[in-house]
């Protein structure tokens, strides 16, 4: 393998049509508690086999902002 292709980062998973979908193929580096950690995070998916109604996307919408906004409060505010 060539040190080019060492380098590069995998393809994510993510198609387009999940409900939600996170993919970071390579590892990144957060740090926590003061502490420096590598995370790699290949896929997360949410999907649905059924068909959703509009109001089951609204519905699904909205939890998701509530979610991540909490998150991105809790995260914030320490």
């Amino acid at each position: 393998m060539t040190e080019n292709n060492q380098n590069q980062c995998p393809e994510g998973c993510c198609e387009g049509d999940e409900l939600l979908c996170v993919s970071i193929p390579c590892p990144i580096t957060i740090v926590l508690l003061g502490l420096e950690l590598q995370l790699e995070l290949p896929c997360i998916r949410l999907t649905s086999q059924d068909d959703l109604t509009a109001d089951q996307v609204q519905q699904l919408l909205g939890f998701l902002s509530n979610l991540l906004g909490n998150l991105g409060t809790n995260i914030t505010s320490q």
